[in-house]
């Protein structure tokens, strides 16, 4: 038997529930539908952000390579867009990129203090720990370069271990600067050692083994 004995009690019921709890389902219609729009709102907005990161980035390197960035006219477009990516995209890859090509431009033309700042830019601004490795190797050769070798030495505990060879090398070459034979063998032994499985990475540090009296062939 029915729970409502006539239509009238059947629409009666359905208006005092309406009543009870309508509010409540049309606030979480309204919520969800927020939700799903704002969240369609966002990903457009992160879709339109890298793509104007990535039209900078495209500029700049198209900058870079069609002028001559010695001459400080021809360069400041290149830094210009540089700073934009920077300033306005500092969370993505693209502005990492940028801050990248930049200190590498400076430590060509010798420009080291310049270059720190960049690479210092990049470690306050990501967590990819590939990035951060490849970016304190690269600091600790301009600390070295610069004559301090404690500071370099410092950045130069891999905790990946992709990046412990190279660390080993850069530490042998900067045990070579402080005339640290011994050290220096041991430092390119040891790298030598973790890739000697991967013969393309192999020939300058077999050079620089051999010009310390290191037959590579016995490790």
């Amino acid at each position: 038997m029915s729970d409502y004995s006539t239509e009238e009690e059947q629409i009666a019921a359905i208006k005092n529930w309406w009543k009870n709890n309508g509010n409540a389902l049309l606030i979480g219609i309204g919520f969800a539908l927020i939700i799903v729009f704002g969240w369609k709102a966002y990903q457009n907005s992160v879709v339109e952000s890298k793509t104007e990161a990535s039209m900078l980035y495209q500029q700049m390197i198209s900058a870079a390579t069609t002028t001559d960035l010695s001459v400080p006219e021809e360069g400041s477009t290149v830094s210009y867009l540089a700073k934009e990516l920077k300033n306005k995209f500092s969370d993505s890859e693209y502005a990492i990129y940028a801050a990248m090509f930049i200190a590498k431009e400076n430590v060509a033309d010798a420009k080291y203090d310049e270059a720190k700042n960049e690479f210092n830019w990049i470690l306050d601004n990501t967590e990819d720990q590939r990035i951060v490795h490849i970016v304190n190797g690269r600091l600790a050769r301009i600390y070295s370069i610069q004559g301090d070798n404690k500071t370099a030495l410092t950045l130069l505990t891999a905790t990946d271990p992709a990046f412990e060879a190279s660390y080993q090398e850069i530490i042998g070459d900067i045990k070579i600067r402080s005339s640290e034979k011994q050290a220096a063998i041991d430092a390119y032994t040891k790298a030598y050692q973790l890739i000697k499985s991967n013969p393309q990475a192999l020939p300058l540090l077999a050079v620089k083994l051999s010009n310390l009296g290191v037959d590579p062939e016995t490790l």
